[in-house]
């Protein structure tokens, strides 16, 4: 069967849900986070794995850190080739932390 090209799948990006998240001190490694979050496809079709982008801000709400991440860096491994419609992703990754003044964070998905 002929492959699936990622480029040609419908994108939605706001019918993904964010379900969970967690920006915390790493618990071994100084100054890391570890990041936790869970997003699920709500659209009624399958679509691309969304690029996650993630800030992190100071106690004033200023950015300190932003950084869009690919499926295959917040899945540790390449991904399964759609997001199909239901399913919910549960990722888990480190990242060095930015700022000592780092007190909030969003998420966001992009196509």
């Amino acid at each position: 069967s002929p492959s699936i090209d990622a480029g040609d799948v419908h994108r939605e990006p706001a019918a993904i849900t964010l379900v969970s998240r967690e920006v915390r001190p790493h618990p071994a490694q100084p100054d890391a986070l570890r990041v936790r979050a869970s997003f699920r496809n709500d659209a009624r079709w399958a679509q691309a794995w969304p690029r996650l982008v993630l800030v992190l801000s100071d106690v004033n709400g200023r950015p300190v850190a932003a950084r869009a991440f690919e499926p295959d860096e917040y899945l540790g491994a390449a991904p399964p080739a759609l997001l199909e419609p239901g399913q919910a992703a549960d990722i888990e990754f480190d990242i060095a932390e930015p700022s000592v003044a780092t007190v909030a964070y969003a998420f966001d998905f992009r196509p």
